[in-house]
């Protein structure tokens, strides 16, 4: 326990004291420190586990390499919490590390644009070139008027 940085030994400490709100909070400062750091990532996960806040710990987990079934459940929470889009969740995962592993996901996905995506598109395009037309009727009116 000497050779570990104060961080992890206060983390530990909380831990042991049941205080694993203080806990999650040094992880989340620490990870904002060290955000490639797939240890604090497991650990957080732990935490929430024990928080019974499993989505949240499928978040963390979501990157081990090795999962335990509870992981597994876990991380399939996580996916369901996001919606199964692999965009989300990939925003939500907030990795800077080992961008193979995000790649082998992105591509694991793989998915094309779907007809709602065309006609969202269609759709924004449809409302600029409305508000464009009654912009300019409205200039023009507006020239009529002073000349």
């Amino acid at each position: 326990m000497a050779n570990k940085p104060p961080a992890w030994q206060r983390i530990e400490h909380d831990i042991a004291n049941g205080d694993l709100g203080k806990a999650r909070d040094r992880l989340h400062g620490l990870l904002s420190t060290y955000p490639n750091n797939l240890k604090i990532r497991r650990k957080l996960g732990d935490i929430y586990y024990q928080l019974q806040d499993p989505a949240m710990a499928g978040r963390y987990w979501y990157l081990e390499e090795e999962k335990t079934p509870e992981m597994t459940a876990a991380c399939e929470k996580f996916e369901r919490a996001h919606g199964q889009d692999p965009k989300y969740m990939l925003r939500a995962l907030k990795y800077n590390g080992n961008h193979k592993k995000i790649d082998d996901l992105r591509n694991e996905a793989g998915e094309e644009n779907t007809p709602a995506d065309w006609l969202f598109l269609i759709g924004c395009l449809t409302v600029l070139a409305l508000i464009l037309t009654v912009l300019g009727i409205g200039i023009y009116t507006i020239f009529q008027w002073i000349f």
